[in-house]
């Protein structure tokens, strides 16, 4: 299932383009959840990272397209943007937002549909395990990679990543058999860290992304083997 959000101020255009995608799903076999926005200011207010393709019109009023893009990507590094634009030029733009291509109004099927087909394979490609986490009351995908560590701040967590700092409510305890699985391990009763980012250990110390952590007596020789077991699947 290819989860999709359409995002035009013009309702002629977003029928046109749930036409469209539907048309394409009968021909294909492939299969939409399709959601449509009429602007990018509730698009963006209430936004959860669930999208796998987001079609997003530059020129609307209140929040243009250009502005909706920059938070979107504040919130969603990894979603498909593709541009919806009357006039061409504006799409250079989507090279700041890493958007992946754009259409020209007015739509046309085939045009569109290769967009379509382009941002599918897009996602495929790029797919990996990720989480969705809620900080400062709004929610933001974070892929496993991404994710350096995570530190137990009383009754929150401190997930430090390539994309900044993020806090959620939770415990060590909450996340950590999900990615156990996945790399992970635990360094101390606060911390558990992506084996993939470790850059040395050294005695009772781990670094990580510039950062020294506690490696407990306790945990050390676990973490030892969380390592030598993760180096043999690599």
């Amino acid at each position: 299932m290819i989860r999709i959000a359409i995002v035009d101020d013009e309702e002629e255009y977003r029928l046109q383009e749930k036409e469209f995608i539907e048309e394409y799903a009968k021909q294909s076999g492939e299969q939409f959840d399709i959601k449509s926005f009429d602007n990018g200011v509730d698009f963006i207010s209430d936004y959860k990272p669930v999208y796998d393709i987001v079609f997003l019109d530059i020129e609307m009023p209140h929040m243009d397209g250009m502005t909706t893009a920059r938070k979107l990507r504040g919130m969603d590094v990894r979603v498909c943007i593709v541009f919806i634009t009357k006039m061409s030029k504006y799409a250079v733009e989507g090279y700041e937002v890493n958007a992946i291509d754009f259409v020209v109004k007015p739509i046309k099927f085939f045009n569109y549909v290769d967009k379509l087909k382009r941002a599918i394979s897009y996602v495929r490609s790029h797919k990996e395990e990720e989480i969705v986490i809620r900080s400062d009351k709004k929610y933001f995908r974070l892929a496993l990679s991404q994710i350096y560590y995570i530190v137990k701040d009383r009754n929150y967590l401190i997930y430090v990543t390539a994309c900044g700092r993020f806090r959620e409510r939770g415990t060590i305890e909450s996340v950590k058999k999900n990615l156990y699985k996945n790399g992970f391990s635990v360094c101390n009763s606060g911390c558990i860290v992506n084996l993939r980012q470790v850059e040395r250990v050294i005695s009772t110390s781990i670094f990580i992304n510039g950062d020294e952590l506690p490696l407990s007596r306790y945990r050390m020789k676990d973490f030892n083997q969380d390592m030598l077991n993760l180096l043999r699947q690599d």
